[in-house]
């Protein structure tokens, strides 16, 4: 159990990391999760639509009701998200100089597991509803 001189500092310190104050700072914040462009749908592209479209048709099969084609499509729409996530850690990684790694590539390489992972998780939930 937490004493009281513990819980003011928790509190204290909680006020200072609430984000960035600044125009600029919140700026900068807003745009980190379009760096690598993952974080837009792939349901904005017709060509990646229809592609998901496809793969759920094909494996629900003959057997399609609206329900069963909704659950499936989630699940196409995660593994087309997996292939383009792992696609663009190819296209850094043939950039990236061994002998001389420049960091912010690393650390974009770094920040594609997130996208990678809650691909996964998304791909693992559809396929439990199906």
């Amino acid at each position: 159990m937490a004493t009281e001189k513990q819980i003011a500092a928790n509190r204290a310190n909680a006020l200072k990391s609430t984000g960035p104050k600044t125009l600029a700072g919140k700026l900068k914040s807003s745009r980190n999760a379009y760096r690598h462009g993952l974080s837009c749908s792939l349901r904005l592209d017709p060509v990646t639509s229809a592609k998901a479209d496809a793969i759920a048709q094909a494996l629900v099969g003959e057997d399609a009701n609206e329900e069963k084609l909704r659950l499936v499509a989630e699940f196409a729409d995660a593994q087309l998200e997996l292939q383009r996530i792992r696609s663009t850690r190819a296209d850094l990684m043939a950039k990236v100089d061994l002998n001389h790694p420049d960091i912010h590539e690393l650390q974009r390489l770094v920040a594609l597991d997130r996208y990678e992972r809650y691909a996964h998780t998304k791909r693992r939930r559809a396929s439990r509803k199906f």
